[in-house]
């Protein structure tokens, strides 16, 4: 298998480091100006590059899943925990949580797709949770009326869920082609360099 040279691997990796460490100013509390309540909550965890790390790595990791092992506990789980996360954070002091507790989940799914590997159910059931949590204590809505709250909010959680659900549709309509698994053990490794990269600049902010 021929290898590509370095600086065609380099340049793409650095490109997309570049747009993760230095994102448009993006608040996981404000609404993205010029767009109604709901769609500003449908968009939120795009404009936050740790979400969309989690994201992707939970959608990558829940669509490859074999089925044997289930994962309809893992997203019970993620849908419950991510709206009372998104109601905690919005009625508490909780505004946002540190950019190395999200990486660090980012990390996990990353390392799992690297790795290829599969665990059991319960620590798979737990990182879903603890992304659930994280990301949601993180996406506090604007204070504002009651009606502007719930509709932010509830784009969100359809967002959060959405999103996963629809990663893991396409990447299971892949079965098990060799392809495949070689596409998501490099996804894996992507996810990893970028969360460090990230958690990098973030730290020495």
């Amino acid at each position: 298998m021929r290898q590509l040279p370095w600086r065609q691997v380099s340049l793409p990796l650095f490109v997309i480091v570049c747009l993760f460490a230095f994102p448009a100013p993006a608040h996981a509390h404000s609404p993205v100006k010029g767009m109604g309540d709901f769609i500003s909550g449908l968009f939120h965890p795009l404009t936050t590059p740790s979400h969309v790390l989690i994201i992707v790595g939970l959608g990558l990791l829940a669509g490859r899943r074999r089925r044997s092992l289930g994962l309809k506990a893992p997203m019970a789980v993620f849908i419950a925990l991510s709206g009372v996360a998104l109601m905690v954070a919005t009625m508490s002091r909780v505004k946002s949580m540190h950019p190395a507790l999200l990486l660090g989940i980012a990390l996990c799914a990353g390392v799992l797709l690297a790795l290829d590997k599969n665990p059991p159910l319960l620590p798979f059931c737990a990182l879903f949770a603890a992304a659930a949590l994280a990301m949601g204590l993180d996406s506090a809505a604007e204070p504002g009326s009651a009606g502007t709250v719930v509709k932010t909010l509830l784009g969100n959680w359809i967002s959060l869920v959405v999103l996963i659900y629809d990663i893991a549709i396409y990447v299971s309509l892949g079965g098990e082609a060799k392809w495949l698994k070689v596409a998501l053990r490099i996804a894996g490794s992507w996810i990893i360099a970028i969360s460090l990269l990230v958690l990098a600049f973030s730290l020495r902010r």
